[in-house]
């Protein structure tokens, strides 16, 4: 049976490009309304910190009760909270009751919330598919979200721009909505059945997950990559205006709108290539050969002033990084224990958040010794990570095929 044929992927799919369209509606105009009300980049910086910031408090609970607990359950409960969280600002913002401190709270709740709903949500899509197309829709699910995070954006500034900011909160809350319902029509392929506890407390379930994953030598260095991609993803993403004036001085939004539009294709058209492979093993030599291309076209792109190597270095990074980041997940999700599933897919995605949060320290780092130079360093320490992949996996190449 191929992939689209299977229910659980049709009602999968039409719930997660919804939700992760207006997930990111919901994230710039939470961005546009924090700047309204204050017109303080320090406000918006602390509400951005604020909607990361549980992750790494609730985090490695969430991840236990997910391996504890029905995570089926757990995402109904974290989607109909979800569902509230943005009722509460479609209302307050709608009724203009709505000021900082409640949306920082607000905010806040959001991160929370998504802090139990993430590990739970990756034990959910191995159960919704055959394990033959597990990788494609992987892959798949991935472009739904490199999809969003470009349309996301530009769907928000279509409707901040003709209805009032209520509409987009709305809009997100009625989209959790809709997969609360598909939720209850799938048909898990197994049942998920709660794991019991080790008898020891929250931390020791933890530590018994990360013991499990540091088990196999190549998945901390996996997760050692994933921080550098993602800080990779992450420096030239959040600072691609910088980047875009220089190059695009007289034309500096045009060129912002052209660096973004060609990194979102780049990554689309490497998910559409990896969700035609159903060969998992080959994500080893993706993810080396993604990661090299991504640290190269970092260093070409921040060191040019030519719109064209730009354009061509942002397009080849869009492939590389998507490829690294999406092989890694399809490497984990199809060879994990489903007992520790959610601990050690929780771990990626906290060491995704870290790289984001580390590029706080890029601004004082640049005021010290410039951006670029800021940028290099980091491609640096990325390609020491690289050549210590490569030196494990040509030492433990023999247990790649057999993960437990």
């Amino acid at each position: 049976m191929s992939l689209y044929q299977e229910r659980n992927f049709r009602l999968y799919s039409i719930a997660s490009i919804t939700s992760w369209l207006c997930f990111f509606v919901q994230g710039l105009a939470v961005s546009w309304l924090t700047w309204k009300l204050s017109h303080s980049a320090g406000t918006l910086g602390l509400v951005s910190f604020l909607s990361v910031v549980p992750y790494f408090i609730f985090g490695p609970w969430a991840s236990v009760l997910a391996d504890r607990h029905s995570r089926l359950k757990i995402l109904l409960v974290a989607y109909f909270l979800a569902f509230v969280q943005g009722m509460a600002l479609a209302v307050t913002s709608y009724f203009e009751v709505l000021n900082v401190p409640m949306l920082a709270a607000l905010t806040f709740a959001e991160g929370a919330i998504l802090a139990f709903s993430v590990p739970a949500s990756y034990g959910l899509l191995p159960r919704a598919v055959s394990r033959e197309n597990l990788s494609a829709a992987i892959a798949f699910s991935s472009s739904y979200r490199t999809l969003a995070m470009f349309l996301g954006p530009a769907l928000a500034g279509v409707l901040l721009a003709k209805f009032p900011v209520s509409i987009s909160f709305l809009v997100n809350a009625l989209a959790y909505l809709l997969f609360l319902v598909v939720l209850a029509k799938m048909r898990l392929t197994s049942p998920v059945a709660p794991v019991a506890s080790s008898g020891t407390s929250v931390l020791g379930d933890y530590l018994d997950g990360l013991r499990y994953a540091m088990k196999h030598p190549m998945v901390g260095l996996l997760l050692l990559l994933t921080f550098f991609n993602d800080g990779l993803r992450g420096l030239t993403g959040k600072l691609m205006p910088v980047f875009a004036d220089r190059i695009f001085p007289t034309a500096a939004s045009s060129g912002l709108a052209l660096l973004a539009g060609v990194t979102g294709v780049g990554a689309a058209l490497a998910s559409i290539a990896l969700s035609r492979s159903r060969s998992h093993q080959k994500s080893w030599y993706i993810i080396q050969l993604g990661f090299a291309f991504a640290v190269v076209t970092t260093i070409s792109f921040v060191a040019t002033n030519s719109i064209w190597q730009a354009t061509i270095s942002r397009l080849v990074f869009g492939i590389a990084a998507e490829s690294t980041l999406t092989s890694t997940l399809i490497l984990l999700q199809s060879n994990l224990d489903d007992r520790f599933r959610s601990r050690v897919m929780g771990n990626a995605f906290l060491v995704s958040q870290a790289a984001s949060l580390a590029l706080i320290g890029v601004g004082p780092m640049s005021a010290l010794i410039g951006l670029n130079q800021v940028i290099y360093c980091f491609c640096t320490l990325a390609t020491v990570a690289l050549f210590a992949f490569w030196y494990s996996f040509g030492r433990w190449s023999h247990i790649t095929t057999n993960w437990n």
